[in-house]
C-alpha cells in the first residue's frame, strides 16, 4: 500500500508489502510462507511460479473484501521485481531465481524473511531480515482484523437482511447532515397490496452516525471521525472504535484513510455499525465536487 508513486521502495518497504498480500492469496493467515520465483525468459527479473505456506489451526478464515486472486497474484509478481531492483541499489544484490521464505518468530510477534538465491545447483541465503512486532503493525490484511470481523459476520448478515426488508418499500431518501437524520419516501406502488386494500406505506425516518465514506474515482475509504467537515456527535461510535483499535494488525480500523476496493469499505463499515449496536448500515449513494461515491450510515430509530 506504498501510494506514493515517486517514491523508491527500500527492500523493507517491499518486504512488507509481500507479506500483506501473501495473506490476501491464501484462505486464511499464514504462520511461515514460501514465494518461489525463476528468472523471466530473458533473465533480467524474477518470475512467480508458486506460493505455498503454513496455516495455524483454528484461525480466522480471509474475508471478501474484493480483492481479485489473479490482480493479487500479478501484484505479487510485480513486487518481486521491484524488489530485485531495489537490493539492487541498495546492496548491489540481484536475485532473479530462487525463493522467499517467511517464518514466524519463537512467540515474540516477530517474523524473518529470508531471501535465497538457487541456480538450479546450490541454495544460498543471500539476505536475512527480521521484523519485530512494532514494525509489522504496517500490515493491513491480518489475523487479528479477520478475527474481528468474524466476530461480527452473523449479526452483520441478521441487520441487512432486516433493514433491506424494511426498506425495500422505498424509492427514495433525504439526508439531513445537520440533525443527523434521514427519511425515506415515495414508496413504490405494490398493485398486488392496494388491490387487497393495504394501507399506503408512510414515510420512515431514522437517525444515523456516519461511519465512512467512498470515493470511487479515487478509490480511498475514509472513516467517518476523520471527515472533519462532520460534527463530532455524529460520528461518536467510530471514534469509538478507533480508539479499541490500537493493537497490532488493526491498521484497517485506525488509520484515517486508504485505498481499497468499495466492497472492503462496506465490509469494515458494516462491522462498525454492528459494534455500535445500530439498527443496521444503510450504503448511500453521493455526487460531490470531490466526485461519486457512498456514504456509510449506521442508523439508529429517532430518539
Amino acid at each position: 500500500m506504498i501510494d506514493d508513486e515517486t517514491h523508491e521502495p527500500t527492500p523493507d518497504e517491499l518486504l512488507l508489502e509481500l507479506l500483506d498480500l501473501v495473506t490476501l492469496a491464501f484462505p486464511e493467515p499464514l504462520a511461515n510462507a514460501r514465494i518461489t520465483f525463476v528468472p523471466s525468459p530473458d533473465g533480467a527479473r524474477p518470475c512467480l511460479t508458486d506460493l505455498g505456506g503454513d496455516a495455524p489451526l483454528g484461525g480466522a478464515k480471509r474475508p471478501d473484501l474484493g480483492h481479485d486472486d489473479n490482480e493479487t497474484l500479478d501484484a505479487i509478481n510485480g513486487l518481486l521485481g521491484e524488489l530485485a531492483d531495489a537490493t539492487e541499489r541498495k546492496a548491489g544484490l540481484r536475485v532473479v531465481g530462487g525463493r522467499l521464505e517467511v517464518k514466524a518468530g519463537p512467540g515474540d510477534g516477530s517474523s524473518e524473511v529470508a531471501l535465497i538465491e538457487d541456480d538450479g545447483e546450490e541454495s544460498v541465503v543471500r539476505m536475512r531480515r527480521r521484523f519485530d512486532r512494532s514494525e509489522l503493525s504496517w500490515l493491513f490484511f491480518t489475523a487479528p482484523l479477520f478475527a474481528r470481523l468474524a466476530s461480527t459476520e452473523e449479526e452483520e448478515r441478521r441487520a441487512k437482511q432486516a433493514l433491506d426488508d424494511e426498506l425495500r418499500a422505498y424509492a427514495r431518501f433525504e439526508i439531513d447532515m445537520a440533525q443527523g437524520k434521514i427519511t425515506f419516501s415515495e414508496a413504490k406502488v405494490d398493485l398486488v397490496a392496494a388491490a387487497e386494500g393495504a394501507p399506503p406505506v408512510g414515510a420512515r425516518s431514522f437517525s444515523f452516525e456516519l461511519v465512512g465514506s467512498y470515493l470511487e474515482g479515487s478509490r480511498r475509504f475514509l472513516w467517518g471521525w476523520a471527515n472533519e467537515s462532520v460534527h463530532p456527535r455524529l460520528v461518536r461510535s467510530v471514534e469509538g472504535l478507533r480508539r479499541a483499535s490500537t493493537e497490532l494488525g488493526l491498521r484497517a480500523l485506525s488509520d484515517a484513510d486508504f485505498g481499497c476496493p468499495e466492497k472492503m469499505a462496506e465490509r469494515l463499515a458494516r462491522h462498525a455499525a454492528a459494534l455500535a449496536g445500530a439498527r443496521g448500515l444503510y450504503r448511500a449513494p453521493f455526487r460531490s465536487r470531490q466526485g461519486a461515491g457512498f456514504m456509510y450510515l449506521a442508523l439508529r430509530d429517532p430518539s
